[in-house]
């Protein structure tokens, strides 16, 4: 059952980076020629802004069994990219690469950046996994924060409604610095969702501090809602209750067949709508 906290909600919405919260400095985005990439690209112009160094990326995959990405398709695509951004007023600059799979060239090029942004295909996440789809792949294998982009589910700009998913533990400040900065940046909504796990007896102060946290942000405090449940179940369905357009969390950087529980991505591989995927900091 859901406990609703006596808050009203509407509030503004703000952007993100990392341990500090918001204001990514640099963005690299991962184009494919296809309309989840195009999303991908929308929405990292949306969080580069006017001062974020925005780069694109595609890669010109030469697994004999992967997916068929013809280089012309992949150069028109990362045109389209760049001039999506200069209508936007935002600077950007991008690069063909080559490689057996995206994920190769994507996750060590990642590490220069301060935000990673891929479209997905809602491929199962098990399969991604083992099978190369490249969100998949990004959200078990990098370990800086990662935004997967989908299209709203009610047509929403991004990222008009926010859910930040808490487990109140000391890791979850840097997601919940990330959604009141991003909800003070975008005008948006934000509501704050936290599931019980039992396993952190120290949740419900950090959770009404980060509250007041992403109040002081915004300007209002956000509903909170507790949970008890499966985690990944209760932050989906209180995201699509919600409408939710971005959901916010963090991430432990769990690796190997130990991921295939992981919550986190759990959440990436299900949701409807985008993901933003914070380091929290805590040892895995």
């Amino acid at each position: 059952m859901a406990k609703l906290a006596p808050f009203g909600w509407q509030v503004r919405v703000g952007f993100i980076s990392g341990e500090m919260g918001a204001n990514y400095d640099s963005i690299l985005c991962g184009v494919e020629g296809n309309p989840a990439s195009t999303e991908a690209a929308r929405q990292a112009i949306a969080l580069a802004g006017d001062h974020a160094k925005l780069h694109f990326t595609a890669v010109y995959t030469t697994f004999e069994l992967g997916p068929d990405r013809h280089k012309d398709k992949l150069e028109e695509s990362l045109e389209e990219a760049a001039r999506m951004a200069g209508e936007a007023g935002v600077s950007a600059s991008y690069n063909l690469r080559e490689a057996r799979y995206a994920i190769d060239v994507l996750l060590p090029e990642s590490q220069e950046y301060d935000l990673l942004v891929i479209g997905t295909h809602g491929k199962s996440r098990a399969r991604g996994i083992f099978f190369g789809s490249t969100a998949s792949e990004a959200a078990h294998g990098l370990e800086g924060p990662l935004l997967i982009a989908r299209e709203a589910p009610a047509g929403d700009p991004f990222p008009k409604k926010i859910l930040f998913a808490t487990d109140g533990s000391p890791g979850s400040w840097a997601p919940a610095r990330a959604a009141g900065q991003l909800a003070s940046r975008f005008d948006s909504a934000v509501e704050v969702v936290h599931v019980d796990d039992g396993k952190h007896p120290e949740a419900e102060p950090v959770v009404t501090d980060q509250v007041a946290e992403i109040a002081a942000e915004i300007g209002n405090p956000p509903p909170v809602a507790t949970h008890e449940g499966n985690a990944k179940d209760e932050i989906l369905e209180a995201a699509k209750a919600k409408g939710a357009s971005l959901i916010v969390a963090g991430r432990r950087g769990v690796k190997g067949l130990k991921a295939l529980g992981s919550v986190s991505e759990r959440v990436v591989s299900a949701a409807e709508c985008s993901v933003l995927l914070v380091p929290d900091g805590e040892p895995a």
